[in-house]
């Protein structure tokens, strides 16, 4: 059966793009090592969140954000037949008339605005259309889940939050402590979802959702994107799709089908990065012990697991990419 078009929530690809044009010196990055995997398996909108690792913090937060969207920029200069950038509801429905991939524009840990907030106003000019506060580290907004001392949302993190619906943009509240989470709900008023979680009943991950805050995200029209990460899956290993399939099961019978989407966080396409010990710390895994991740060739056949576990051809396309569309449908603006 045909897999239905894929909605990825978070996949850190720019990490790789940045890293082959600033240090390899390589050119249409995208076209040529990512093009041909999302097109051979459907991926039809896919999110690209700004990442970068600790060493460039804080000093060099914000020259490596504005390296990152300019490396973004350039490459949508080189593959414009493939990619366009999705600022609006007019981008998204074009690009399900169109053969090219939609790509959308967010950020994985808000440092690269320091203290100086209002800077959202100049990354919503130039396509950011969905922020996570934090990684797992702790920052001038927020405290991340691999840095927790029980603190919410800083007053910083409070205004940020309170004006993202004005312009607006979705706020994703995967990697935010718990108290943050409870935080951000409490005083953003726009569309937000976790990009990259799954349950934490089923894997007890700090990286991962209790019941009520899946309940609460439910209530506020989110989504919960799916992570294909062994560790985030299942405490005790196993195959991977059995587990994601149990996941699936879990938050559906929790909030409903409609809230489930895929936020699949592959890193096949990082095999340089080199974490320090404090960051695998934040990670509660030690150094040498990092699990390897599936890569996006697997969403095929998740979706044809689906299917066999015995979710309509309808539903089973709401969770690969349909739910995402319709979220995307409501929150991007006019």
């Amino acid at each position: 059966m045909t897999t239905p078009p894929i909605v990825d929530l978070h996949g850190d690809i720019l990490y790789d793009v940045t890293h082959r044009r600033v240090f390899q010196g390589e050119r249409q990055t995208l076209e040529t090592h990512h093009l041909p995997s999302l097109r051979r398996v459907g991926v039809k909108i896919q999110v690209l969140p700004i990442y970068f690792d600790s060493l460039n913090l804080p000093e060099a937060a914000l020259r490596q954000t504005l390296l990152i969207v300019n490396a973004l920029l350039e490459e949508l200069d080189e593959a414009g037949d493939h990619f366009t950038l999705i600022k609006t509801k007019a981008d998204l429905a074009a690009v399900y008339d169109s053969d090219k991939i939609g790509l959308l524009l967010a950020m994985e840990g808000a440092e690269g605005l320091g203290r100086d907030v209002g800077l959202i106003r100049l990354f919503f000019e130039l396509g950011l259309r969905m922020i996570g506060l934090t990684w797992n580290r702790a920052n001038a907004l927020a405290e991340g889940s691999g840095e927790n001392t029980g603190a919410g949302l800083t007053i910083l993190g409070r205004q940020l939050v309170a004006n993202l619906a004005d312009y607006p943009v979705i706020l994703d509240v995967s990697h935010l402590n718990e108290a943050g989470f409870w935080s951000a709900l409490e005083h953003g008023r726009g569309p937000v979802l976790a990009s990259h979680s799954n349950s934490a009943t089923l894997c007890p991950h700090h990286r991962n959702l209790t019941d009520a805050q899946i309940k609460a995200l439910a209530e506020r029209g989110g989504l919960i994107g799916l992570n294909f990460y062994p560790e985030f899956v299942a405490a005790g290993g196993g195959d991977l799709i059995p587990n994601l399939l149990k996941q699936v099961d879990h938050i559906a019978n929790l909030v409903g089908l409609e809230h489930l989407a895929l936020g699949p966080d592959f890193t096949n396409y990082l095999p340089n990065v080199q974490m320090s010990a404090r960051e695998l710390a934040t990670l509660n895994i030690r150094p040498g012990a990092v699990t390897t991740s599936a890569d996006v060739t697997i969403l095929p056949e998740f979706h044809e697991a689906l299917l066999t576990h015995g979710f309509s051809a309808d539903e089973a396309a709401l969770i690969m990419g349909g739910n995402a569309r319709r979220f995307l449908a409501e929150a991007l603006p006019g």
